[in-house]
């Protein structure tokens, strides 16, 4: 891809952020509304993460509180809450990307690879 395509793509994504303040609204309310859960012990621990990632409940099921291992609950609890992050970043990247019609990274991307080629900052 030449610089000059890397430009017009830049170009593009820019003129999309006409109504940004629109947009943002519109994404705040989807994350807020947007829930992922993750588990982990096939199930014994469970994760609910919101689309802007935070945890917003976990539940454990009783038959570990009668186990003596407790190593392996906070292992269990520890796997399943960095798993529903994982998937609310996902989600959440994802509906940038409807809402906005491109993902903030791919410009980030765009400058990087145009300042490693040695072309000018824009």
């Amino acid at each position: 891809m030449g610089i000059f395509d890397q430009v017009r793509q830049m170009k593009d994504a820019f003129s999309q952020l006409g109504n940004m303040q629109e947009k943002q609204a519109e994404l705040q309310k989807r994350l807020a509304a947007l829930h992922v859960v993750a588990s982990a012990g096939a199930g014994m621990v469970e994760v609910t993460a919101s689309g802007d990632g935070n945890i917003t409940d976990i539940k454990i099921n009783p038959i570990m509180f009668q186990s003596k291992d407790s190593k392996m609950l906070e292992d269990l609890i520890l796997s399943a809450t960095n798993e529903a992050i994982r998937k609310s970043k996902e989600a959440m990247a994802h509906e940038v990307k409807n809402i906005l019609g491109f993902n903030p990274k791919d410009i980030e991307s765009m400058m990087n690879q145009m300042n490693q080629n040695g072309n000018p900052s824009v």
